[in-house]
């Protein structure tokens, strides 16, 4: 399923917003500008913080201490 972000707003972000000043590769700007001029997004801020959400959903300081624990018991008891 492909979902088409139109706003922050849908995004489910409202209310004030802070300004970040990003630096990133060529390649990267090209790609997120031809994603704007294709329509996935409105603007590259909108990505941008899509991929923030993504991020620090997916690196929560308690997702990252269980797959720490998971591993050295792993590397103590092994898997066999």
């Amino acid at each position: 399923m492909i979902h088409r972000i139109d706003s922050m707003s849908e995004a489910g972000y409202s209310g004030n917003m802070k300004t970040l000043v990003v630096e990133c590769p060529d390649q990267i700007h090209a790609d997120l500008t031809e994603m704007v001029k294709q329509g996935w997004v409105s603007d590259p801020g909108q990505a941008v913080v899509e991929a923030l959400r993504r991020f620090l959903e997916s690196h929560r300081p308690e997702l990252i201490s269980e797959q720490v624990r998971r591993d050295v018991d792993w590397g103590l008891h092994g898997d066999d």
